[in-house]
């Protein structure tokens, strides 16, 4: 059940992912991840009050924790992103939120077999593959972008920011779930509005301009605010039912689900490393499942 809710998780991720990036192409990132917050923030507390057995403030703190890392990856992935070079941004970030957690989860104990290890590491080169964008991202006839430490730093750390997120939500109890989504979820949206509200008024603009105004745009933020929140719930009920490790790397596929509807909506093409990642991500969740 936990390979299933895993991928699950980085299907629900991909789809966030790419509401996201078309919101974010006619709103700023500010505005796309708030508003995110924002639904996925009434829609889980909504499944929380439904749901939970209880509520636990230890657990409640761990989600805030988690929330304020995960958030602080996302704001550092974005800009990363815009800068570029995205061929080296997605990959790293990608990466590190898997490593991150599944070095965590064995180090405290969690055990595989020569299947798992060998599905553990072929998930990571799956992660890799399918996060490379083709050459060129950054526009036609654009000069290459130098790959800079600070490149590589806010890289690792957008990752560090993703995986950390999914350790304070592996630490939490099955019995408050999903609160500590909720909780994280208040705590960001709450956070990233009063930071878009305080920049509208410094920059002399009234308030209601934080709110985009495209119908379109909209429906795309509510979008990846639901598909992102689903993603935190299956992942927190996935690391209920298997290992850290394995559920960490499975759900780190996300950007295939991305890939697919980039191709499928806005006829991108994929590489044929993208492809060979897909590939390499099926032999790893049959290897994960069986070992």
């Amino acid at each position: 059940m936990a390979i299933v809710l895993a991928l699950v998780t980085a299907a629900a991720f991909g789809v966030a992912d790419f509401c996201g990036g078309l919101a974010t192409r006619r709103a700023t990132a500010l505005q796309v991840v708030a508003g995110s917050h924002v639904v996925g923030g009434i829609g889980v507390i909504i499944a929380s009050l439904v749901l939970a057995d209880r509520f636990d403030g230890s657990d409640a703190v761990l989600g805030v924790l988690g929330g304020a890392c995960g958030m602080i990856g996302v704001i550092l992935l974005y800009r990363r992103l815009a800068a570029g070079p995205m061929s080296v941004v997605a990959p790293l970030t990608g990466v590190t939120s898997a490593v991150v957690p599944a070095v965590w989860g064995l180090a405290g104990g969690e055990r595989l077999g020569g299947f798992g290890w060998l599905g553990l590491t072929i998930g990571l080169l799956a992660v890799l593959l399918v996060s490379l964008s083709p050459d060129g991202d950054e526009g036609p006839g654009a000069a290459p972008q130098p790959v800079t430490a600070q490149v590589v730093l806010e890289s690792l750390a957008a990752g560090l920011g993703f995986g950390t997120l999914f350790i304070f939500f592996d630490a939490t109890s099955g019995a408050s779930s999903p609160w500590p989504v909720a909780t994280a979820r208040i705590f960001t949206s709450s956070l990233l509005v009063v930071t878009l509200v305080v920049l509208a008024r410094r920059a002399g603009s009234p308030v209601g301009d934080v709110v985009p105004r495209s119908g379109r745009v909209l429906m795309l933020i509510a979008g990846a605010g639901l598909a992102d929140t689903l993603a935190n719930v299956t992942f927190l009920t996935a690391t209920e039912e298997g290992q850290l490790a394995v559920v960490s790397v499975l759900s780190s596929l996300y950007p295939i689900s991305t890939v697919l509807l980039a191709r499928v909506v806005l006829s991108e093409r994929m590489t044929r490393l993208q492809g060979l990642g897909f590939v390499a991500a099926l032999a790893a969740t049959v290897l994960l499942t069986i070992g």
